[in-house]
């Protein structure tokens, strides 16, 4: 069997290091004290983000994604909704609302902050400027848990995630509620460290983007911090600062009501539960397939997915869940280490074992997450619903590779040099997944990259509509159409081929613009006949 290339890095720089005498590293023994190691790994992050990513312009691929940006689009503009599109089943988009009104499914808080870089003519900004955030407070985090050096391990072996990659680099809002995650536990350090007021509403405040941003997640997160919380206050009694925290939490919380009320004119009535009812009533948190029949038919573009979601809650029953949890722990420890790393899973055990005691936390708070989710069915492969567990695994391992690394070489300067070597090997050796990453996203984007050259060279001028014509076979996760914030200055919309008909009801609806028709299996855009 092949010995990974990483493992021999290591054993080498430890072998290196110990052979070195210790005046080598003493006088650069404050190299991690300062800003500079979180301030460069952050700007490493987003530099690596937005390499694989593709720039800041980058085309959303999955439905969720457009939803997202759609929703950005929307708060940009000052708006929760728009009306609904004329015609509106020719322009129904997967998780979004096309009737009553028009409006994603989702609470508001990640694309509160996509807005910003909606503003700024650049959409991708905010979440790469998460993930550099992120490993920020993961540098810093790690670094008063166990040094600097461990630090840049456990940094770079979050980077270098390459199953991972896809999810950093996308409009998912994970990016928001995993840099949430860590910023709660910096404001839970400083607060009992300093016991300031200041850094427990910043906690609330927190928490409450949280659960305005993924609910479930953020329960996973409130449970541990809760118990840390309510234990130190009733022994400091400083029950008026978890007062006021409470306050600003619920005053975050309130905003779920406000959006209620705006989209569809009642404080109860969420945008995502008539969504569910209109078209996937069994698509909730439970077990077994609820066969209640929903509002709106499924368009035939959706039928695949739909058949697919269907099967999946039919076998999420309570007796499969050793069985579901395996196969989402085996597929996450695919994306967390990859084949090549496989070795680092006793490290990682052994990282738990040495942990300190702030650090369980955040096990528990992993551990949680993917307890919860196991009242929900989806394909293992779709660890997104993890991704704010990666940066525990990877503190983890640094850790217990930290502890290896200095039981080796011995205590002092010596042991940070090594570890931050063995950080800079974690990069190198990470750097064909980077690659292979990079490539992925640019595959996925591709077909949206050819569409719109298409669309460019095909209607050059004037105001028109696209009727997209998938193929068979088409990904139904996957969407060309995506409605805008504002169709009156959008000067060339998209909509679905439902047929002639269809087609012909639209263009009266919308007769100051040309019809053409996008037909996926040949890839041609042509003029359609009225």
């Amino acid at each position: 069997m092949k010995i990974p290339e990483l493992l021999l890095l290591l054993v080498l720089i430890v072998l290196v290091v110990r052979q070195l005498p210790a005046s080598r590293f003493a006088a650069l023994g404050t190299w991690g004290r300062g800003p500079t190691l979180p301030i460069s790994a952050g700007i490493l992050a987003a530099t690596i983000t937005l390499w694989q990513w593709g720039g800041f312009r980058a085309h959303p691929v999955v439905y969720d994604e457009s939803a997202y940006l759609l929703q950005a689009e929307l708060l940009a503009s000052g708006h929760w909704s728009r009306p609904s599109p004329l015609v509106s089943e020719a322009f129904a988009q997967s998780a979004v609302l096309v009737t009553p009104v028009l409006a994603p499914k989702m609470l508001p808080g990640h694309a509160a902050l996509l807005a910003l870089g909606v503003l700024a003519h650049l959409p991708g900004l905010v979440p790469v400027l998460l993930v550099g955030l992120t490993a920020v407070l993961l540098a810093i985090l790690v670094r008063r848990l166990a040094g600097a050096g461990t630090a840049c391990i456990a940094v770079t072996l979050w980077l270098t995630q390459a199953g991972q990659a896809r999810w950093r680099g996308s409009y998912f809002s994970e990016n928001t509620t995993t840099w949430l995650w860590l910023l709660g536990w910096w404001s839970l350090l400083r607060w009992r460290e300093r016991g300031k007021a200041s850094w427990l509403l910043l906690l609330a405040a927190v928490t409450g983007w949280g659960a305005i941003t993924r609910p479930l997640t953020m329960i996973a997160f409130v449970i541990p911090v809760g118990v840390v919380v309510i234990r130190d206050t009733i022994r400091s009694g400083r029950w008026g600062q978890l007062g006021s925290a409470i306050v600003v939490g619920v005053a975050f919380l309130m905003i779920i009501p406000l959006q209620n009320n705006a989209i569809l004119g009642k404080w109860n009535r969420t945008p995502l539960g008539l969504y569910t009812r209109q078209y996937l009533p069994f698509d909730k948190i439970g077990f077994g397939y609820d066969s209640t029949p929903p509002l709106l038919r499924q368009l035939p573009v959706f039928e695949r997915g739909y058949v697919g979601f269907v099967a999946r809650h039919r076998e999420h029953q309570p007796d499969a869940l050793p069985r579901v949890l395996f196969e989402r722990l085996k597929q996450g420890a695919v994306t967390d280490f990859g084949w090549s790393r496989r070795f680092l899973v006793p490290i990682a055990v052994l990282g738990v074992l040495v942990l300190p005691a702030a650090g369980w936390l955040g096990v528990a708070t992993a551990s949680l997450l993917y307890a919860l989710y196991l009242g929900y069915a989806h394909p293992a492969s779709w660890t997104v619903y993890y991704a704010e567990a990666t940066p525990v695994t990877a503190a983890v391992i640094a850790i217990g590779l930290g502890w290896l690394i200095g039981v080796a070489v011995g205590s002092g300067d010596r042991t940070g040099w090594a570890r931050g070597l063995v950080s800079l090997a974690i990069l190198y050796s990470g750097a064909p997944g980077l690659t292979e990453a990079r490539e992925e996203n640019q595959e996925a984007q591709r077909p949206f990259r050819e569409f719109d050259q298409q669309v460019a060279a095909a209607i050059p001028t004037g105001r028109a509509i696209v009727f997209l014509r998938y193929a068979p076979r088409h990904n139904p996760h996957v969407s060309f159409h995506r409605n805008v914030a504002d169709p009156e200055v959008t000067r060339v919309l998209t909509a679905l081929d439902l047929g002639t008909t269809q087609r012909a009801a639209v263009g009266r609806a919308y007769p100051d613009r040309r019809p053409y028709l996008w037909d996926e299996a040949s890839g041609r855009i042509t003029a359609d006949a009225p």
